[in-house]
């Protein structure tokens, strides 16, 4: 299901609703984003993929289920931009929704179960892709109709009413805040002309859909279910620039390269500036756009200097300020207390055990474990 969401809100006094609290991570000293909630679900309610912003107005309920069709119906009239709904099917019934993620990404997963169910509504406020766990969903638009494969991830329109139709139907999800992912194409040295938008609805090749959906389970198990993981701002910092990166890759969209000269002379005290910046802040939730603030340039002139002066990248070398964070930390800890290298990658941003093993060999001519244990 997609529309804009306006809150997660149970329905007044029915015991037909069962609602899910969640526990807050621990904070965090990210200078611009807030510290996320992760929802905790049971057997029945277990969330793979996405949801963001107007879906957690309410931070305390996650996730929500139903066995009473019309609470269902209820719930997603008020949770969704619905301009027409038609539901029915046999009995027993069960529909529930659970949102993970932090402001500027989430998952979620949307279940109704034994029986049809058509929406129509208004275009969401946010680029959503999707995939059919379970069941069958077909998608019309003014201009396309298809039938979504299960397994396959696909992209909903961004700028145009849709009508779905749906059976027994089990939806995972991955919502992206549109403004932050617009905040990340200067970065990208990209643009979309007339505000970021969708063009097409399935991935441009079978190789970034295979990508796309290897990324989500990557980002469901090793980020969403992880507490250590999502009370980091390095770590959902990344995985919201993968998300990102992915998405623009995987589907079609307006966005075009951005080309020529921005006028900016890149100088060596540019240079000085976004490398004193990373080595400060290198523990914070930053990215090109704040270095590039901080050394007072615009992203494309960062990166045009890094590269004449550094043949390097200004992420390349944040990478590397927290690669020499983390062998501080790992000369200084003690295994005998408890201290791992998971913990200490983890606290660096480095969500991927495996991937942070095989980057600090390179860069330090032996294994992380090596050092701790040193």
């Amino acid at each position: 299901m997609t529309s804009t969401p306006q809150a997660a809100s149970p329905v007044a006094g029915s015991a037909a609703l069962r609602t899910t609290p969640t526990h807050t991570a621990p904070a965090h000293t990210a200078p611009t984003h807030t510290a996320p909630t992760r929802a905790t679900t049971d057997s029945t309610v277990a969330p793979p993929r996405a949801l963001p912003v107007e879906a957690f107005v309410d931070p305390r309920v996650r996730s929500v289920s139903t066995s009473d069709r019309e609470v269902a119906h209820a719930l997603i009239r008020k949770n969704y931009k619905i301009t027409r709904l038609e539901g029915e099917g046999p009995e027993p019934f069960t529909y529930s929704r659970a949102v993970s993620g932090e402001t500027r990404f989430a998952l979620c997963r949307f279940e109704y179960r034994r029986g049809r169910l058509l929406t129509e509504s208004e275009p969401a406020g946010f680029l959503v892709a999707g995939g059919v766990m379970a069941g069958r969903l077909s998608l019309r638009t003014r201009d396309h109709e298809i039938r979504v494969d299960p397994g396959a991830p696909f992209a909903f329109p961004s700028h145009e009413a849709k009508v779905m139709e749906s059976f027994d139907l089990v939806l995972g999800q991955v919502l992206l805040d549109r403004a932050a992912v617009e905040r990340e194409l200067g970065a990208m040295r990209l643009a979309a002309p007339g505000g970021l938008r969708s063009t097409a609805t399935e991935a441009v090749s079978a190789a970034m859909a295979r990508y796309w959906s290897e990324l989500v389970v990557h980002v469901h198990e090793n980020v969403i279910r992880n507490d250590a993981a999502m009370a980091s701002s390095l770590v959902r910092g990344s995985a919201f620039r993968s998300l990102v990166a992915a998405y623009l890759e995987t589907f079609e969209t307006n966005v075009v390269g951005v080309g020529g000269d921005d006028g900016v002379t890149p100088l060596p005290s540019t240079v000085r500036r976004a490398r004193d910046y990373i080595e400060q802040h290198a523990h914070d939730d930053i990215g090109v756009v704040e270095i590039a603030e901080a050394a007072r340039v615009t992203p494309r002139a960062l990166q045009l200097a890094f590269r004449r002066h550094l043949d390097s990248t200004p992420m390349a070398e944040l990478r590397r300020a927290r690669l020499r964070g983390a062998h501080g930390d790992l000369v200084m800890a003690d295994p005998t207390l408890g201290h791992t290298v998971a913990g200490v990658a983890l606290n660096w941003g480095f969500a991927h055990a495996g991937r942070f093993a095989a980057q600090y060999t390179a860069e330090f001519g032996r294994s992380p474990r090596d050092t701790l244990e040193g």
